[in-house]
């Protein structure tokens, strides 16, 4: 894992509630997020004012979150765009523009997207990934599933450094466009799979003589108090009439 991924976020200390809260909290925003009506902009907007809020007042690097949607915003936007082609029926016009419903709708599902990716991104700036996990397993999830979880994501890092080390190596080797084409690349991928398996194995038999047992330990789970109870009952309120009000 990188130097930075283990230092401690300081929007830890300032977060008002328990893991368990805050993961129900994400759950429940997400729902209301989704159920909004394909055809209401309106109402997906003003459900994004809550993640700007809570980066807003927790400090939250704004900038990192905007450049990982970013990021995200191709798949986003391929997703949206099949609307445009399967409801073409016009709506109204504007300047000379026709509106069709596929524009509205394409609109309202990448709206919707950026919003609960929002949402996602500030939970994980939030709360450190094994916290999750132990959230998960507070609630039922299947031991076995939260572990896989955690464990993806702790060695999610050394794919990323093989990754890396095998396209600098590329790199090293190519001059100009040679050694960067889909064939080339396409044998990459495979070498960087055959060595993450192993590298997977090699990883597992040391954890195992440490002795390791198929599960990640937890002393105790986070205690789910009154006022985590009431800071979640308070943010569906508000969630919910924020449903009503523009909804209407």
């Amino acid at each position: 894992m990188s130097e930075g991924c283990l230092q401690q976020n300081p929007a830890e200390r300032s977060l008002p509630a328990g893991d368990r809260a805050i993961l129900a909290i994400l759950v429940i925003f997400i729902v209301f997020v989704v159920g909004v009506p394909k055809d209401n902009l309106p109402t997906v907007i003003a459900y994004g004012g809550f993640p700007l809020f809570v980066i807003t007042a927790l400090r939250l690097p704004f900038r990192l979150i905007m450049k990982r949607l970013v990021m995200l915003s191709p798949f986003v936007i391929f997703m949206a765009a099949g609307n445009l082609y399967f409801d073409q029926q016009p709506i109204f016009n504007t300047g000379g523009v026709q509106i069709t419903g596929g524009m509205i709708s394409a609109g309202v599902i990448a709206a919707k997207s950026f919003v609960t990716l929002s949402a996602l991104l500030l939970f994980s700036h939030s709360v450190p990934f094994h916290r999750f996990g132990n959230a998960l397993r507070a609630y039922g999830v299947p031991e076995m599933f939260a572990t896989q979880l955690q464990l993806v994501y702790r060695y999610s890092f050394l794919l990323g450094n093989e990754a890396r080390s095998l396209q600098k190596a590329r790199d090293l080797r190519s001059f100009g466009r040679r050694g960067k084409d889909i064939r080339t690349t396409a044998q990459l991928i495979g070498s960087l799979l055959v060595r993450t398996f192993w590298r997977a194995e090699s990883i597992y038999m040391a954890m195992s003589a440490r002795g390791f047992g198929n599960s990640i330990p937890i002393r105790h789970f986070e205690p789910f108090t009154t006022r985590d109870g009431i800071l979640v009952a308070a943010a569906t309120l508000g969630f919910f009439a924020v449903r009503i009000i523009f909804l209407q």
